[in-house]
């Protein structure tokens, strides 16, 4: 009823992390393809959403621009048949975590959505480096690409930055092939890059940061937990992006109280400060005399 009485206004549907009997993906999917003739955008992250859902979803009037269905159990042809009735309006497209899928899918959608502006494939396990290159020539429209857990190799890294042109945000998150060079050649091609995430990538160390901070100033989200960052690379950052960083996160690095101090009260427009697992954590008073907006976590007792 919910549903039939909003069918000519309904536009959004979020519903994620649902597994109940009533809100289930392909339920929730179902009853928006019959009764919603105006939904653009569907979100059913972790709903237990299947391929059955998704052929719902593909019979939807209107033309989808953003489809999210991180976490669900879908395969390659109800994706790939979704993609092509959806392809001339489609711009987002999120199936991180999706372990059924394999590459074959990803051919259709950088064939037939060439102006897809997000998408994110992190955690998709049976993704090849030669679909990755595929894609990194073919979808140049790109803003922002997840690419968590996945064999990135220097070349595609290059390929990717030198084609997308617009691109904000940028995640790597544990993929093993992220080194220096790569934070080199993004701060190379994108020095206006908004978002990076490399964390859990061990071999970015403070040379890479140093690449990053000189050349790409205009960073607002960073993300280096887990890698070998440490008090010289914290250091640069401070010095060089300090006008527009609102989120760094340094989790299990190896950092001193004083260094952070510096990020904290250069770093004016500071929100976010992730120090999960540092040995040394500077405590609320210290915090507050420095940068008296920024939260910290965790900070140590006093």
């Amino acid at each position: 009823m919910f549903f039939s009485l909003c069918r000519n206004s309904l536009k959004e549907l979020r519903v994620t992390s649902c597994i109940g009997p009533v809100l289930h993906g392909d339920q929730m999917l179902s009853v928006i393809s019959q009764c919603c003739d105006h939904v653009t955008s569907v979100d059913v992250s972790w709903s237990g959403a299947t391929d059955t859902g998704v052929k719902a979803l593909t019979d939807c009037r209107k033309g989808l621009k953003s489809v999210v269905l991180n976490g669900c159990h879908v395969t390659d042809d109800p994706l790939k048949e979704l993609v092509m009735k959806h392809k001339d309006s489609l711009c987002r497209l999120e199936v991180f975590g999706c372990q059924f899928l394999t590459s074959s899918w990803l051919q259709t959608v950088y064939e037939m959505c060439p102006g897809l502006q997000h998408l994110n494939i992190g955690r998709v396990p049976k993704i090849t480096v030669n679909s990755l290159t595929g894609l990194t020539a073919r979808l140049k429209s790109l803003i922002s690409l997840n690419l968590t857990g996945l064999q990135v190799t220097h070349a595609i890294v290059d390929t990717l930055l030198q084609n997308c042109v617009e691109l904000q945000s940028l995640s790597f998150s544990s993929c093993p092939g992220v080194t220096d060079l790569t934070l080199h050649s993004i701060s190379k091609y994108s020095p206006c890059i908004r978002a990076v995430d490399v964390s859990g990538c061990k071999a970015v160390t403070d040379a890479g940061v140093q690449s990053l901070a000189l050349g790409c100033t205009r960073l607002q989200q960073l993300d280096l937990s887990s890698t070998s960052t440490g008090n010289r690379g914290v250091s640069l950052l401070a010095n060089y992006c300090n006008r527009h960083l609102h989120t760094i996160k340094l989790s299990f690095c190896h950092i001193t109280v004083k260094k952070i101090l510096k990020l904290c009260q250069h770093c004016k427009r500071l929100k976010v400060l992730h120090l999960y697992g540092c040995a040394h954590l500077p405590t609320e008073h210290e915090i507050k005399q420095v940068n008296s907006t920024v939260n910290v976590s965790p900070l140590s007792s006093p």
